[in-house]
Parts: C-alpha cells; sequence; structure tokens
C-alpha cells in the first residue's frame, strides 16, 4: 500500500511539474511579446473590423469607432517606442481612411525618417499631401525619394508622378 502511495505521489509531483513549468513557459511567452508588438496587432485587428467588415456593410458610424479605438492602441505601441515603424505606418493608414490627411502624412513622414530608402513611404506622404492640397510638399518628397535611389524606372516612375501633381496643382 505504501508503494502505491508513494507511486501516486510521485506521479502528482512529475504531472505538477509539467504542469508548472508549462505555465512558467507560457508566461515567458507572452512576456517575449513586446508592448508596442501587442497594442499595434490590437490596433491592426479594430482597424480590420472597421475597414473589412462594417465599411463594406455602409455601417459608417461603427466602422468610426473601431477606427477610434485602433487609434488609442497604436498610441499606446508608439508610447512604449517612438520609433516603431509599424505603428507609424498603420496609425498613418487609419488617419488616411478616414481623410485626415495630414495626420497621415506626419506619420508616413516619420517612416522615411526611420528608414530613408523606403520609397513606398515617400509615395504615401506624398499622396497624403497629395489629398490635402499640399502640392508642393508632395513634390518635395517625391523630389527626396528620387535621391534615395539609382534606379531609372524608379525615377521615371516618381517624375510622372510629380507631372501629375504639377498638373492637379494648376
Amino acid at each position: 500500500m505504501l508503494k502505491k502511495i508513494s507511486l501516486f505521489f510521485l506521479i502528482f509531483l512529475v504531472v505538477s511539474a509539467f504542469v508548472g513549468f508549462g505555465a512558467y513557459g507560457a508566461e515567458e511567452v507572452d512576456k517575449s511579446i513586446t508592448s508596442e508588438s501587442y497594442h499595434n496587432q490590437k490596433g491592426l485587428s479594430h482597424f480590420k473590423k472597421g475597414f473589412y467588415n462594417l465599411t463594406p456593410k455602409q455601417k459608417k458610424e461603427e466602422a468610426s469607432k473601431e477606427y477610434g479605438l485602433a487609434i488609442q492602441e497604436y498610441k499606446k505601441a508608439l508610447a512604449a517606442d517612438p520609433e516603431y515603424a509599424e505603428a507609424h505606418r498603420n496609425l498613418a493608414r487609419v488617419y488616411y481612411v478616414q481623410k485626415k490627411y495630414l495626420k497621415a502624412a506626419e506619420h508616413y513622414k516619420k517612416l522615411t525618417n526611420l528608414d530613408p530608402y523606403d520609397i513606398d513611404s515617400y509615395l504615401y506622404t506624398a499622396s497624403a499631401y497629395e489629398k490635402a492640397q499640399k502640392y508642393d510638399e508632395a513634390i518635395a518628397e517625391l523630389e527626396i525619394a528620387k535621391n534615395k535611389t539609382s534606379n531609372p524606372q524608379i525615377i521615371e516612375k516618381l517624375d510622372s508622378y510629380i507631372e501629375k501633381i504639377e498638373q492637379r496643382r494648376q
């Protein structure tokens, strides 16, 4: 009988140890997710719900609430790490969708500072400025982008964008 109790106790200890270590391991995994990443992911979830689920169904008020929640989460991510590029990109996207073009441009511009050779960030910044009818700023962003690449096809495409903006400006 004593052997059975000892065997039961040993099994109990082994199982408890695994459960305890399992919980500890799970806790460590959660800690490995940074605060900025966590808030960025929550923001993406709100943005996607608003943009993909509510906006197509003409539920503008509900979508607007989701965008507001997304903005709060992205701001928390940026409070944790002001240079967190993904949060700037996602925050700019929400502002752009809300037609808050100058706010969008501000965050796209921060992306160009964080990665000066990301040509897409200059394009997004220029697009936001153009939508805000800040044509000189839009052209300036595209001119800067031209200096960040030696690819003639990209330079040609940027020149064509500049030309289109100049036509709209007149």
